[in-house]
């Protein structure tokens, strides 16, 4: 899953990264688990540089380091609202400087400072929101992989873009590298990905169900080279009964920051567990029901009560579903807080909180 650093963290990323918070957590208890996570696989894309390419041209004094997430975002909604044309040459520095040294723009580095305080609150660990860490392997080295396997159409002698090739699972081929030279976000995905594959390693692809099509040739590519894959597809969150990219905006009063800066009674751990269970517990995978704060709140009230009962006598644990190789995180939240309040044991506390 990635998400790039040009607005606020909407319920839609919330569920994103709760869902994957309390996944790694519990499925740390069945066995070894990585949760994979690159900065540059959202950064090397075009929807990235082209707005940090859009503010240095129309703001290249502006101080970003004392922005909010909300007038950045504005900005980001702003810029897709004007359709600029962005000549493809004109993003080579930006992807230059992201892959030689992981540069970032300051506009998304004041934006990850934040996100990174908001997961703190959530005590989601930073999953390396700004590390400089380059990819696991090079782009040409990844093109000869895939082209080893047939599995790449390569227009560049001819002047044009790279294509994946899934037509043998019955797919249809889809972009890779545009005649420009830019990568498609999957292959920064690939380039961090395939070096990874050893035999009986498990690899679980979290994504937005609206990417379906990607992740199930990204599955078939990845399964081409010897790796054993699932896909965990999340629907969005809709606010207001709609759906759509936050590139659109609609996302006022609904983002992390505004859900944290909520008044309340409960305490911190109060809101940590009342925020998984929302999001994780109440909105299952495939949910279609709008973000209701309402129903948050009552998730937190539910999760004060429950902790107020002080910690279960005995280590409890439900099945966690140890032969697929990982804990489903609905599952889990459901069965541990069903219609019955019970004390949560030290080892529960752990994962949703």
């Amino acid at each position: 899953m990635t998400i790039t650093p040009t607005k606020p963290l909407t319920p839609t990323h919330v569920k994103g990264l709760l869902w994957t918070d309390v996944l790694t957590k519990a499925s740390r208890r069945i066995g070894r688990t990585r949760l994979v996570w690159n900065p540059r696989m959202a950064h090397l894309t075009t929807q990235t540089t082209a707005f940090w390419w859009h503010l240095d041209r129309t703001e290249p004094e502006t101080d970003w380091g004392t922005e909010s997430e909300a007038s950045i975002g504005g900005r980001y909604v702003r810029f897709h609202q004007g359709r600029p044309v962005v000549e493809p040459r004109q993003l080579d520095p930006y992807f230059e400087r992201v892959e030689q040294t992981g540069w970032i723009h300051p506009a998304a580095r004041r934006l990850l400072g934040i996100w990174k305080a908001q997961l703190g609150q959530l005590n989601v660990a930073d999953p390396g929101l700004t590390d400089q860490r380059p990819l696991a392997a090079g782009t040409g080295e990844t093109l000869d992989r895939l082209a080893d396997r047939r599995l790449l159409i390569d227009h560049r002698r001819y002047g044009g873009p790279i294509l994946l090739d899934a037509a043998r699972w019955g797919m249809p081929v889809r972009q890779l590298v545009s005649t420009a030279g830019h990568a498609n976000y999957l292959l920064p995905i690939l380039r961090e990905l395939l070096p990874a594959i050893r035999p009986g390693r498990l690899f679980v692809l979290l994504y937005d169900d609206g990417l379906n099509a990607d992740y199930t040739m990204l599955e078939r590519v990845l399964a081409e080279f010897g790796a054993t894959v699932t896909r965990l597809p999340l629907s969005r969150v809709p606010i207001g009964g709609r759906v759509v990219s936050s590139k659109y905006g609609g996302w006022a009063g609904s983002t992390l920051g505004d859900i944290a800066a909520t008044e309340g009674s409960a305490d911190r751990a109060a809101y940590r567990l009342g925020m998984r269970m929302y999001f994780v517990g109440s909105l299952d995978r495939g949910s279609t029901q709008s973000f209701r704060i309402d129903l948050l709140r009552r998730r937190v009230g539910r999760a004060a009560r429950i902790l107020a009962l002080g910690p279960a006598s005995a280590e409890w644990l439900p099945d966690l579903g140890r032969p697929a190789g990982y804990v489903d995180p609905h599952r889990l939240t459901t069965a541990v807080f069903g219609p019955r309040p019970r004390a949560l044991s030290p080892g529960i506390r752990g994962i949703f909180g």
